[in-house]
């Protein structure tokens, strides 16, 4: 007695387009689900819509599927459009996005850093340098801007000048008075110089000698970190520009994720698509489930 198929698994070897002879001979006594798995990767049409309308959940999705394959991945990313690959990008971590710019030039990474906000370039280059080191490589241009800056408050530069180190301080005293330091009240110093007009007290610190200057620098920014974002992202990048790649790449995980997102957008859209594979599975699922299964019908999963 030849061995038949029953009525629903007919219909259902019908719908799928698979001949009666091959349900029986490939498939026997397997289920629906290991079936439609089995055809959807052989890029059997018709499985892939049966699944696309009847497996709503991202467990199901990942399995028929094969989603958790990185070159399945690819293939529906890179079949994407921009918008869609991009707004895939938000669901990696940082770390992913940190990685993915390695695609990118030392000199387009520089050139992508003097388009973010200086907050986040300061984490960037406080991740990659101590604060010491940071201070020894502001040029003297730096620092005189620096003390001109409007945000910069007289009361703490006062504060921390008398707060200078007893060699910085007979350094500033002798430099600025021209005679030995012992001859002068450093406290008097400091006082006439907290009374001059604003514009002439800027001026007047802005053309310190750069060793003080830089004291003052550590001292301020150690006290209220908020003053390194009143440098220029010229000077950061500069100082980056000295690292290694890696060493540069590394610390680029302190940037917003907004950031990252942005500077991977310029990436081709092949190595974009190599990026966004990084993507959890599950989250992957459940954004082709929201309106995106239209993709799997453009992509043979292998």
């Amino acid at each position: 007695m030849a061995i038949v198929l029953d009525t629903n698994m007919k219909l259902f070897a019908e719908r799928m387009n698979i001949t009666s002879s091959r349900m029986i001979q490939d498939y026997g006594l397997k289920t629906v689900d290991e079936i439609i798995e089995a055809e959807a990767a052989q890029g059997n049409t018709q499985a892939i819509n049966y699944a696309r309308e009847m497996y709503n959940s991202p467990a199901k999705l990942i399995k028929v599927f094969k989603l958790t394959d990185v070159e399945n991945k690819f293939v529906l990313l890179h079949n994407m459009n921009s918008q869609m690959r991009e707004a895939i990008l938000p669901m990696l971590d940082q770390e992913d996005l940190v990685m993915g710019l390695y695609f990118f030039t030392k000199d387009k990474l520089l050139e992508m850093l003097m388009e973010v906000d200086i907050e986040e370039l300061v984490r960037v280059i406080m991740g990659a340098f101590p604060l010491e080191d940071v201070v020894m490589m502001f040029t003297e241009d730096d620092l005189a801007q620096f003390f001109q800056h409007d945000e910069l408050e007289k009361y703490d530069v006062i504060n921390q000048l008398k707060s200078l180190p007893p060699e910085v301080m007979i350094k500033f005293v002798e430099g600025v008075t021209g005679r030995p330091s012992e001859e002068t009240n450093p406290l008097d110093l400091i006082k006439s110089i907290e009374s001059l007009p604003i514009d002439k007290y800027r001026d007047f610190m802005s053309a310190i000698d750069p060793d003080v200057q830089r004291q003052l620098v550590f001292q301020l920014t150690k006290q209220k970190p908020k003053y390194l974002t009143l440098f220029e992202n010229e000077t950061y990048v500069n100082m980056l520009s000295t690292l290694m790649k890696p060493e540069m790449v590394k610390p680029m995980v302190f940037l917003e994720k907004e950031s990252l997102v942005n500077m991977i957008t310029e990436l081709p859209d092949d190595l974009m698509s190599i990026v966004a594979t990084q993507v959890d599975t599950k989250d992957f699922a459940e954004y082709l489930l929201d309106g995106h299964l239209d993709l799997l019908e453009n992509a043979m999963m292998i």
